[in-house]
This record gives C-alpha cells, sequence and structure tokens, in this order.
C-alpha cells in the first residue's frame, strides 16, 4: 500500500511539473499569469488522470522519471522545431518578388498503437509551423503542408518516434492500461 502510494504521489509531481513547465512556455512566465496557472495546472493534471486513468506502475521510479524526461525533450523539440519553422513560414510568406508556398495534401501512416497517442500526434503536428493536421482515419492522418519543400513526413517521423518512446515508458509498464 505505501509502495503504491508512493507510485501515485511521484506520478503527481511528474504530470504536476510537466504541465506546469508547459504553462510557463505557454505564458512566457507572465507573472500576471501565475494565479491562473495555480489554479490551471492541477485541474489539468486532474483532467490526465480522468483521460488516462490512475497509474498501475510496476517499473518504479526510474521509467516515470524517463518518461517525464523524453515528455520534457519532446517539449524542447517541438519549441526548436517551431522557431526554425516558423522563420521558414515567414520566409516564405514575404519573399518578393512572389510568394514561395505550393500547399499540398499528404497522408501520413502511424504506427503509433493507442488512438491516444494518435491523436497526440495529430495535435503535437499542428504546432509545427507548414503543417496542419486536418483528420485522423484509424492510422492515417491527413496533412496540409505549406509547400512540397517542407520536409513533413521526416518531421512527423521523428514526432512519431518521440511520441513512441513515451508511450512505450508510461503504457507498457502499466500506466494507465493501455493509453498514454
Amino acid at each position: 500500500m505505501v509502495r503504491r502510494m508512493r507510485g501515485m504521489l511521484a506520478s503527481v509531481l511528474c504530470r504536476l511539473v510537466a504541465i506546469g513547465v508547459v504553462w510557463l512556455a505557454a505564458t512566457e512566465a507572465s507573472m500576471a499569469a501565475l494565479g491562473y496557472g495555480a489554479v490551471a495546472v492541477p485541474i489539468v493534471v486532474a483532467a490526465t488522470y480522468a483521460l488516462t486513468g490512475m497509474p498501475r506502475r510496476r517499473g518504479g521510479m526510474i521509467d516515470a522519471v524517463r518518461g517525464a524526461a523524453w515528455s520534457l525533450e519532446l517539449a524542447a523539440w517541438v519549441v526548436g522545431r517551431s522557431i526554425v519553422g516558423g522563420l521558414d513560414v515567414a520566409r516564405r510568406a514575404i519573399w518578393l518578388p512572389h510568394v514561395d508556398v505550393a500547399p499540398e495534401w499528404m497522408t501520413h501512416t502511424t504506427t503509433l498503437e493507442t488512438p491516444t497517442a494518435r491523436a497526440a500526434l495529430a495535435l503535437v503536428a499542428n504546432l509545427m509551423p507548414g503543417s496542419l493536421t486536418a483528420s485522423i482515419d484509424g492510422r492515417h492522418v491527413a496533412v496540409h503542408a505549406i509547400s512540397p519543400a517542407v520536409d513533413v513526413a521526416a518531421a512527423l517521423t521523428s514526432l512519431e518516434r518521440r511520441i513512441a518512446r513515451i508511450e512505450r515508458a508510461w503504457s507498457a509498464r502499466g500506466v494507465g492500461g493501455t493509453r498514454v
């Protein structure tokens, strides 16, 4: 019983830290937003348990820390891609004498196992400039790209690999069943 309580506490703390970091990044650590964050972050943590279930960890603290570290690595990767991609999109939009944009549709077939992980792929892909996820149909994700020159397929594959690593750390060890 004590081990389960420690596991639950570790799970709550990891989620509080991860979501708190996302909140700080999203609000640019604005002092005016800290009061809202003090309320919003615990509510979001509670919502994650409502969506994923309570942890049934058998892997221990190492897997929890590893999953949290990979989540933070994913967040850093998305921020980096957003900055580089944002500069590229801005360049394409204002390139004179003509705009360097040639929108196209593509379909990405994902290997992610769970619907939750596939939804995470589609949602996080929307944060990468130059691409917008339009729909998910099973393992197929329809994506609108700003130009064929933007390697959306490679970005989605890289993103998918990161999400799969987090999914393995938090799902395969019994956290919330088979959901991320």
